[in-house]
């Protein structure tokens, strides 16, 4: 067992939410290490993915998984480890459980039961991002994994906006959002925490251009949009020009609906207009 400081909290009975690293292992807690060496059993996303990291520090608590496939189905299970005075942890494959990861039905399920639920903090992705973005972070709104499709109900939305995205996916997604936010500007983070983390920030058609003119697009990716412009910059949005660009990588229908969207303008007024431009 880890020696480590007298001063950090007994283990008690109940769930441990714990952070672990988003990518450098050095990151973790010693708070973690502790209650990851002393509960009965550690829940995990998978277990392929966590024991790797266990083994860094000579843990040998035993894992179980528990995903978004098997979450519900596990509360029962989860309740009476607890009620029989057992301590658990939940984690994730990296960073704070429940951030675009599993464990909310079982946290408000404990909640509703009056069973002892404890946060041992660490890691974010979002945070990390958000802080070396270089983009304000007085207010700002986490999204998740996005439909660009539904970009549009964000887009008034006056604070930074954080997400996440999949190297296949990141040029396309980011031609899409350019429509929606085109008053915004970006930071593409990618790597945090690992040796080649990056940040690349700019105007739209800088980053796409820098990411497009890559061989190859790897790592994790978050992306972070600065607040909207105030409404006096907006005045020379070029409808004929935000039309172009969404053509470039949608059909007219979805181009003319994105477009609708992110101007504020009526779909058959947009449609009309890219038809002439067609």
């Amino acid at each position: 067992m880890l020696s480590l400081p007298d001063f950090l909290p007994a283990v008690k009975p109940g769930l441990y939410i714990v952070a672990t690293p988003i990518g450098n292992r050095g990151d973790i807690t010693l708070r973690a290490l502790d209650v990851l060496q002393r509960v009965e059993l550690i829940y995990c996303e998978d277990t392929r993915t966590s024991r790797p990291l266990l083994d860094t520090f000579g843990i040998k608590t035993p894992l179980k998984a528990l995903h978004d496939h098997n979450e519900e189905k596990m509360i029962p299970e989860v309740i009476k480890r607890i009620q029989s005075g057992q301590a658990i942890a939940l984690i994730s494959d990296a960073g704070m459980p429940l951030i675009s990861d599993p464990g909310f039905m079982i946290v408000r399920a404990l909640q509703d039961a009056a069973l002892p639920v404890t946060v041992v903090p660490g890691a974010s992705a979002v945070i990390t991002a958000a802080a070396l973005s270089g983009l304000p972070t007085d207010k700002f709104m986490f999204l998740g994994f996005i439909n660009p499709k539904d970009a549009v109900l964000y887009k008034d939305i006056s604070a930074t906006l954080i997400l996440y995205e999949s190297p296949h996916r990141l040029i396309k997604t980011m031609e899409s959002l350019s429509v929606v936010f085109a008053d915004r500007h970006i930071a593409v983070v990618r790597e945090l925490t690992k040796l080649h983390e990056e940040v690349v920030r700019g105007t739209w058609d800088d980053v796409i251009a820098d990411f497009s003119s890559r061989d190859k697009i790897r790592g994790e990716f978050v992306l972070v949009l600065s607040p909207p412009a105030q409404s006096s910059d907006l005045t020379g949005i070029d409808l004929d020009q935000a039309i172009r660009d969404a053509l470039q990588s949608h059909s007219l229908k979805d181009a003319c609906t994105l477009v609708a969207g992110a101007l504020g303008l009526p779909r058959k007024e947009v449609y009309k207009r890219a038809l002439s431009l067609k």
